[in-house]
């Protein structure tokens, strides 16, 4: 692939900051308009670093912003380390760091896209048979280079602050923000010793890390036997020798990850067959694969993007989710009740409308689709035994797979199913306040968001495809149907993998299990230390759902709540922590269209600056 270019620095981008080791830091003047601190910059904080500036600019606001990121502002988790197979889920442009009138009004800092950026620079990409082409709208590119361009854009952004707003990179990370009970504020401590005093404080910091999930039923965690978190990508896979058997729990995005590092990482290729399709030539490096999740369903793959626009909402309206609160005169929805029959008939009208264009049956979706949708439902003459279901797993993920390479304008199963992306801020608006019922917030955050996730948030095309390749050639397997039961045996040190809905029951070993699948960002659980200073300080609380413990309880401008209810006025946060008070927080911002994540970061700034 063709090396990245080097941008110069920013000075203000890389200038330390003089209170970095001042630990009598005073608050900010009262003559200035903002004084913030923003406690981490990957793509979300990066959001805010923009609105920042861009209302500096536009009101003639003065004052200081301290950014605290140990590493290159904007980059977050997609550092240059990583290796090129490592590649991103969203089509490059699909991407962006800068903001347009589109995404919110009165636009921004003014941008390319990640793919007007590649392409400028004459950048290429390789495809899964090695070959370098010129980088693609549609193209999935390592994360390595959204990570250079993430890093572009930050040090452009700060370059297009006005000459009143410095902009100081604190490269060091934040322990715990404190009151500043005598002068006011918040002061920021940092783990080199300095303090920041300040008036406002946005928490950006992303996926905060978590307590590493235990070992199922006690085993033995020595020898990588057990693997909780698969990240950084390769080397916490290294100590698995070629040969090996391991077991991947979970069937998503981390999944890919996974299957990537331990085929093409370890110097397995594909290449094209006489007809078209795709083989894996092993290595002899690589262990063998069991997949396994709760559904037994592999992931669907992403359609190919259509040319147009995607089409307004017929049902699923933001005046049908205003009827529904008038109805229910201010308090919150039954999901299931009130919202998830607009869901199905969009879908069914999008279904509809596709057919009739290519002249195939509009009725091929029946009712009750989306309930078996969001089950998971498999056909149960499908698990009769491991044989039936392992020949269907590789039928639904080639019919799937050619569903997604006829693409959103041939497909009207998959133009129906991006109903379930292209609506999510209307989706949004009936999760916001006064949002819905605690039984329903269950279902949404739960079964709901993971039907989805494995519906419309899968992998490329070209990911389902290796893993067909990867099934025809013996690497991997799926396990032994759904809900499959998984033990430690310490005498054969090794997994036992049991079914638990097959017909006939079946039994698959591994030599070591690996936790495929994200933890979602939670207060509890998280090791960010400013997350957990704040909990046990009563100043930040958790989203409750009956027994599902989700993000931090925030309110609509994102100011959290406290565990005596009182809300934090100097306090934001923002991203993948909030998680549960709004619905998915965790993508790097598109171009063109309105955006969540910059009118949540507006929204923040309005309130944390003075015009």
């Amino acid at each position: 692939m063709t090396a990245f270019p080097v941008v110069p620095r920013a000075a203000a981008v890389t200038a330390d900051s003089m209170l970095a080791h001042d630990h009598q830091a005073a608050a900010a003047t009262r003559t200035d308009d903002v004084s913030v601190a923003l406690v981490g910059c990957g793509p979300r904080g990066l959001n805010v670093l923009e609105r920042l500036v861009h209302r500096a600019r536009t009101h003639r606001l003065r004052g200081t912003v301290h950014v605290i990121e140990p590493g290159p502002l904007g980059v977050g988790v997609h550092h240059r380390g990583q290796p090129e197979y490592l590649r991103l889920h969203t089509p490059a442009d699909r991407l962006t760091a800068f903001t347009d009138p589109q995404m919110v009004d009165g636009g921004g800092v003014a941008g390319p896209s990640l793919y007007a950026w590649a392409r400028g620079r004459g950048l290429t990409v390789r495809e899964p048979t090695g070959d370098e082409t010129p980088v693609r709208p549609d193209h999935h590119l390592p994360r390595a280079m959204l990570g250079e361009y993430l890093a572009w854009a930050a040090r452009t952004i700060v370059a297009a602050a006005p000459a009143g707003l410095r902009v100081l990179h604190h490269r060091a990370t934040a322990v715990d923000v404190v009151p500043a009970v005598h002068r006011g504020g918040e002061r920021v401590v940092l783990n080199n010793g300095g303090v920041l005093g300040v008036a406002h404080v946005v928490l950006a910091v992303g996926h905060t890390g978590a307590v590493p999930m235990a070992a199922p039923g006690g085993a033995d965690t020595t020898n990588g036997h057990w693997i909780a978190d698969p990240y950084p990508l390769p080397g916490t896979l290294d100590g698995i020798p070629p040969g090996a058997t391991v077991a991947l729990l979970g069937a998503g995005l981390t999944c890919a990850d996974v299957v990537a590092a331990v085929t093409v990482g370890r110097g397995g290729r594909y290449v094209r067959d006489g007809v078209g399709c795709l083989r894996y030539l092993p290595s002899g490096r690589e262990p063998a694969l069991v997949l396994l999740s709760r559904s037994g369903l592999p992931a669907r793959a992403r359609p190919r993007p259509s040319a147009r626009p995607p089409a307004d909402a017929a049902h699923l309206t933001f005046c049908a989710v205003q009827r529904l609160r008038s109805l229910c005169t201010g308090r919150a929805l039954d999901f299931r009740r009130d919202v998830l029959p607009l869901v199905e008939r969009e879908m069914r009208h999008r279904y509809a409308a596709r057919a009739t264009a290519l002249g195939e049956d509009p009725g091929g979706l029946g009712h009750g689709f989306l309930d078996e949708l969001v089950r998971g439902t498999i056909p149960r003459h499908r698990l009769a035994s491991y044989h039936h279901y392992r020949t269907w797993y590789a039928h639904y993920l080639g019919d799937d797979l050619r569903e997604a390479e006829l693409g959103l304008d041939g497909s009207p199963l998959k133009y129906s199913l991006e109903a379930l992306s292209d609506l999510r801020e209307e989706l949004r608006r009936a999760v916001d306040e006064p949002g819905l019922t605690a039984e329903s917030t269950r279902y949404f955050f739960g079964s709901f968001a993971a039907a989805v996730s494995r519906t419309v948030i899968g992998p490329q095309p070209e990911r389902n495809a290796e893993l067909l390749a990867l099934l025809a050639a013996g690497v991997a397997r799926p396990g032994p149907g759904p809900a499959a039961r998984v033990g430690w045996h310490a005498g054969a040190r090794s997994w036992a993998i049991t079914s638990t809905e097959l017909a006939v029951p079946a039994v698959d070993r591994a030599d070591h299990l690996v936790a495929a699948r994200t933890a979602a960002p939670a207060v509890l659980s998280s090791l960010n230390p400013v997350i957990r200073s704040l909990y046990d300080k009563g100043r930040l609380r958790c989203r409750l759902a009956g027994d599902l413990v989700l993000g931090a309880d925030v309110t609509r401008v994102g100011r959290p709540v406290g565990g005596d209810g009182r809300v934090q006025h100097r306090l934001f946060v923002l991203g993948p922590l909030a998680e549960g008070s709004s619905y998915y927080n965790h993508y790097v911002t598109a171009p063109g269209a309105p955006s969540r994540a910059v009118a949540d970061a507006q929204r923040a700034v309005e309130c944390a600056t003075r015009p």
